[in-house]
């Protein structure tokens, strides 16, 4: 929740799934492999900090670069639920977000991924509803995306 006196301008909570072609624990072990160069997948240089301070906990410290603009900063708390769930928690400037991950088999190799997304926006400027779906679906298309790649490719999930 926002600190006291600080205003919340919207609350969007968006719901979707993905589905990826790679069995259930590598679509698992590969989203939870927090790593520093997960910035990979964003569309502004993105570099990220990570810290593990307990078995199912990350810290992720997130700092990107939008061109001709200052660094934005965000902390991300992460709760690993293995084998089929985590939740993040993410504080930056401009906004909390709540995000809930599950995942379910649907075959051999074939994995649904589902998030329920809460974005508190503490500034006038935020996306409509249907604008932030569109750009967290289409991160997430890019995401699912590598993830396929890696999988055919033959690389392990982690590292």
């Amino acid at each position: 929740m926002p600190a006291s006196g600080r205003k919340v301008y919207a609350t969007h909570t968006i719901r979707f799934a993905k589905i990826a072609h790679a069995p259930l624990r590598y679509v698992y072990d590969w989203c939870t492999d927090f790593r520093a160069d997960d910035g990979k997948f964003a569309r502004t240089r993105t570099r990220y900090t990570v810290l593990r301070p307990a078995k199912n906990r990350v810290v992720r410290i997130r700092k990107a670069e939008p061109k001709s603009e200052p660094p934005v900063f965000a902390v991300e708390l992460v709760r690993l639920l293995p084998p089929r769930a985590w939740h993040v928690d993410q504080i930056d400037e401009t906004d909390l977000a709540s995000v809930d991950y599950r995942l379910s088999r649907l075959g051999p190799r074939l994995t649904k991924v589902e998030l329920t997304v809460t974005e508190r926006w503490m500034t006038k400027g935020f996306p409509s509803r249907s604008a932030y779906l569109h750009s967290v679906s289409v991160y997430w298309d890019r995401l699912v995306a590598g993830l396929e790649d890696r999988y055919r490719s033959g690389r392990p999930a982690k590292g």
